[in-house]
């Protein structure tokens, strides 16, 4: 039986996405994801940001190298997973990370806009 472990983010690149070639023709891209929250206190509103780990493969790691830069604004949706391994003290770690399904590059739709905003006008 499949349990569910979905994530849907909405933000900016923290850096330059790093792409690597591994040995078996396969790629694989990692890059953060900075997500903007606020919450209503009694007195305002605060906001406070977090970082999440995003993985692709393949083609889309590809494209994602090829067009995303620090600061690009992204849409992901994927699946949560977790990394676990032995430190040189020999301690459990882990980390969760969004293997991406689908990353939509959301600057490239705003950039359509105004090219059809401008022919229109």
């Amino acid at each position: 039986m499949n349990n569910l472990a979905f994530a849907i983010l909405d933000g900016n690149l923290v850096q330059d996405p790093e792409l690597k070639e591994l040995s078996n023709d396969r790629k694989v891209v990692n890059f953060s994801v900075a997500a903007n929250h606020e919450f209503r206190t009694k007195d305002d509103n605060k906001e406070f940001v977090s970082y999440f780990n995003v993985e692709a493969w393949d083609k889309q790691a590809e494209n994602i190298a090829k067009y995303l830069r620090k600061g690009s604004r992204v849409t992901v949706e994927g699946s949560l997973r977790q990394d676990r391994w032995q430190d040189d003290k020999g301690n459990t770690r882990s980390k969760i990370k969004v293997l991406a399904r689908n990353v939509r590059f959301d600057w490239i739709k705003k950039e359509e806009s105004n090219q059809e905003n401008t022919r229109a006008a």
